[in-house]
């Protein structure tokens, strides 16, 4: 047979049938090729419009999946909430086979711990998500707002529940008592607005608040702050777990003042995503706040698996011991969480917005932002609408049970309001609300309390129908809280003090003035103790 091969310079020529053949076998290479890699080559093409992917024995359906490209590059920083969304990647990267995986999402957890490093990354587009607490993003907002950088909040992650505290020396028992004392505190940070809100809420003077604000001793973190505690070198410490209980358990005598288990609506863990990323990738936006619910879902079956991944990713340094202790410290936000959250739920307050305009407020007080944001413009809820299919039925709100606080406690906070009724009448001035609304968004923020409400008057008129008045006036503002923030009766006891307990002369306009006045004493919950 003569030799096909080429000689020299020449041309190869094929014969017919050896063309047929290379033909047939380079159209079953084709075939081979196609067949072995046609579900990338699907996802290439994009999913169809609808339908879902059929799910692994046990598990939920799964929407059907967008392109895996870049990755979704989401900071977080060291932080046991992060756990859902660890477990549903698998790691800090996307594990093959894992919740995120089967969504069709390529995730990159990033650590910055440093919020300024972190918040130049988002703004600049080197991270799409960033987990943040509610407060710093209301700071972050207005200047993101001012440098037109737009963000939303659109998950909500953990909430603080005991991780977060002031504590104190003893002698140290109450908000007030921080007055002419050295507090230290990690500025800009869920410590900070604990500090400042606690102080606005309490009945300290604002020259004494500004006392305490400008001989603070600031720190870098809250490990330094419960350090500095711990070696007496401050009288407070505004602090988080593990290194808050440690400090305290150093110190004889010490005490928590306040925790979060308490003002158990006020720190929150969300997730932010950029404008720009939201309405490129809806569908992937979407998919994740999905796969980050379903590993709350199984953290809450599996809680141990949850305690040994966080053990594993060495970046995190956490021991899975410590793991499981923080995590204690923590509400994870489950999907009837979130909707309850972000004002979707059946009651009629937004905790987001509530925390939003409190910290705003407070950031304002400081002179830290300029202005207020409307807390509608940073939220984002339709991803979370569009996973409701997925969790049928009606939400259920747990009902706190409260308790009247024991004989002799005395209140954590006391707040003396002005608010004006129609003359020898119990009706609120309408220009008055305001002020009943400040009470019940305190109220709400600190969930876990039991308020007296105390009315007094001057000393003009006759002393018995003076009590008789401030008690119905008591009685008007606690109705007013009732109905328009649907707290249960029992979490609000009303007091009629007339003009039996002054705070200065009757002998003056401006002394009957601040006698004229509502005292609000907050404690905490005895029925959660």
């Amino acid at each position: 047979m003569a030799d096909d091969r080429m000689q020299g310079g020449e041309k190869l020529e094929l014969r017919p049938r050896v063309k047929i053949f290379g033909v047939v076998v380079l159209l079953g290479v084709i075939a081979a090729t196609l067949y072995l890699n046609w579900g990338r080559i699907g996802r290439l093409l994009g999913p169809k419009e609808s339908g879902t992917m059929a799910a692994r024995s046990g598990e939920p359906s799964v929407p059907a999946q967008p392109a895996k490209s870049d990755p979704i590059r989401v900071r977080v920083n060291i932080w046991v909430g992060c756990a859902p969304g660890l477990i549903a990647n698998g790691n800090l990267t996307t594990q093959k086979g894992s919740i995120m995986d089967r969504y069709g999402l390529n995730v990159e957890f990033k650590i910055i711990d440093n919020w300024t490093d972190a918040a130049a990354a988002f703004a600049s587009g080197k991270v799409d998500m960033m987990l943040y607490t509610v407060d710093v993003y209301a700071k972050d907002f207005y200047q993101y707002t001012k440098r037109d950088f737009g963000s939303k909040a659109f998950l909500m992650v953990d909430w603080s529940r005991g991780a977060d505290g002031i504590v104190a020396k003893p002698g140290i028992n109450t908000i007030e008592d921080l007055a002419g004392k050295i507090v230290a505190y990690p500025p800009y940070t869920p410590s900070h607005t604990l500090l400042l809100d606690a102080l606005k809420h309490s009945s300290l003077s604002p020259s004494q608040v500004d006392w305490i604000t400008k001989h603070a001793v600031v720190t870098n973190d809250g490990i330094e702050s419960a350090l500095a505690f711990a070696q007496e070198r401050v009288d407070a410490a505004v602090a988080w777990d593990p290194d808050m209980t440690d400090a305290m358990n150093k110190r004889r005598g010490s005490k928590k003042i306040l925790d979060t288990r308490t003002a158990d609506r006020l720190i929150a863990d969300i997730l932010v995503v950029s404008d720009d990323f939201s309405r490129k990738h809806p569908t992937e936006l979407t998919n994740f706040a999905h796969a980050w619910i379903e590993g709350v879902e199984y953290i809450k079956k599996n809680p141990s698996s949850a305690y040994q991944l966080i053990g594993s990713v060495k970046e995190f340094n956490i021991p899975t011991d410590l793991a499981q202790a923080m995590l204690q410290g923590v509400v994870l936000g489950d999907y009837p969480e979130n909707l309850i959250f972000f004002g979707l739920g059946p009651n009629k307050v937004n905790d987001f917005g509530n925390i939003f305009e409190l910290a705003q407020a407070n950031w304002k007080g400081q002179a830290v932002i300029g202005g207020l944001n409307d807390y509608r413009k940073a939220q984002d809820t339709r991803s979370l609408e569009a996973l409701r299919s997925f969790y049928p039925g009606p939400v259920q709100v747990v009902e706190t049970p409260y308790a009247p606080p024991k004989p002799g406690q005395p209140p954590l906070m006391t707040q003396q309001k002005t608010i004006y009724f129609a003359t020898n009448s119990d009706e609120i001035n309408p220009a008055s609300r305001v002020v009943i609304d400040e009470i019940g968004k305190m109220m709400q923020a600190y969930h876990n309390t039991v308020v007296d409400i105390v009315g007094n008057t001057d000393g003009k008129g006759l002393r018995e129908y003076n009590v008789a008045l401030s008690k119905r006036r008591a009685d008007a503002v606690k109705g007013y809280l009732k109905q328009r923030y649907d707290f249960p009766a029992d979490r609000m006891r009303t007091f009629g003090n007339g003009p039996d307990q002054p705070v200065a002369s009757n002998d003056t306009e401006d002394g009957r003035a601040l006698n004229r006045r509502t005292d609000i004493k907050v404690y905490p919950n005895p029925a959660a103790q």
